[in-house]
């Protein structure tokens, strides 16, 4: 069941998918059509989630769950991390890979692996107050107050000389 995510409460729980690229504007109306399609029918244990999501910079996916009523289950949410699965194998992509960081630079995300992350901070391709995506907010509240953080203010601050 398909909410707003503006309607989505301060608790409602959250999920971030980040690509490894931006979508192309046939894979936007692709995912978007997925999506919806999968919310209309995501469940827990047969009652409709309350559910909604938001694509930002046409390469991250936001999902969040109202749990006010009924919350997702361990099933549920497993039905969730294979629908991802299957969009990084239908548009051939990377949504899952924990280890690609997100920085918000000149209005655009750069993402880097995070192996590679030292050696930008240090050869200053990623300065202290560039915008790093905490995506491992977990709640709508969260959401709005962390996602984005300086990267003096995450926990990359220790690459700073």
């Amino acid at each position: 069941m398909k909410k707003s995510f503006d309607q989505m409460p301060e608790d409602a729980r959250l999920w971030i998918y980040q690509c490894n690229r931006k979508f192309s504007s046939a894979e936007i109306e692709g995912i978007n059509s997925s999506l919806q399609e999968f919310l209309a029918s995501w469940d827990a244990h047969g009652i409709a989630i309350k559910s909604s999501y938001r694509l930002y910079y046409d390469q991250v996916i936001v999902l969040a769950v109202d749990e006010s009523s009924h919350g997702a289950s361990g099933c549920s949410i497993d039905a969730s991390v294979a629908f991802m699965k299957s969009l990084e194998r239908t548009y051939e992509i990377s949504l899952t890979d924990r280890t690609q960081i997100g920085f918000v630079i000149d209005k655009e995300i750069t993402v880097l692996n995070i192996s590679q992350i030292k050696k930008a901070i240090i050869s200053d391709k990623i300065k202290p107050d560039d915008i790093i995506l905490n995506n491992s907010v977990s709640s709508v509240a969260e959401f709005k107050k962390f996602w984005y953080q300086t990267v003096d203010q995450s926990w990359c601050k220790k690459y700073l000389i």
